[in-house]
């Protein structure tokens, strides 16, 4: 009797694991990729979500499911979440003439800072660009010039809404 209840508990937890992995799965870049036969955007796709997402809990879905997708633009939006909030996601893929894909992704989240303490703690290596308004602010990063972000002022100057941005080929 003890062993059967051993193996019912393997067995279980076995099982629960395996479940987690395919929820997992199921709300991947790669799987995305798969069920709309994206070819040659399915690489830097599947690359740039990975760099964004990591190990993060996340979940995706295609903004506009089409026939033909590895011809035309194509967007996918979600959520990531993180330990202290949830930032929505959408990653756009848009193949090329020359064979390749420019891809891209925007982030956005709300932090109950002022953006002048969000820059100095999260983007301390991004370069003060301008500004876009007397609420908003442009920054770029110092070593990768294809990442920029905007950080607006909310709640009278209480929150900061982040726009973090990336684009490559």
């Amino acid at each position: 009797m003890l062993i059967s209840r051993h193996s019912l508990s393997i067995l279980s937890i076995a099982s629960s694991m395996l479940f987690s992995f395919h929820v997992q799965a199921e709300t991947s870049m790669s799987v995305i990729v798969e069920e709309h036969k994206i070819e040659l955007c399915k690489a830097p796709l599947i690359a740039i979500a990975d760099e964004l997402i990591g190990e993060n809990a996340h979940r995706l879905h295609v903004d506009q499911p089409k026939h033909n997708a590895d011809k035309y633009p194509f967007t996918v939006i979600g959520v990531v979440s993180y330990k202290d909030r949830d930032a929505q996601v959408q990653f756009n893929a848009a193949p090329m003439i020359n064979n390749e894909c420019e891809v891209s992704y925007q982030e956005t989240f709300a932090l109950p800072e002022t953006c002048l303490a969000v820059r100095e703690q999260v983007f301390k290596k991004w370069e003060y660009v301008g500004r876009l308004s007397d609420d908003s602010f442009f920054l770029r990063h110092k070593e990768r010039f294809t990442k920029n972000a905007t950080l607006t002022s909310t709640q009278q100057g209480a929150g900061c809404l982040v726009s973090r941005r990336h684009s490559g080929i």
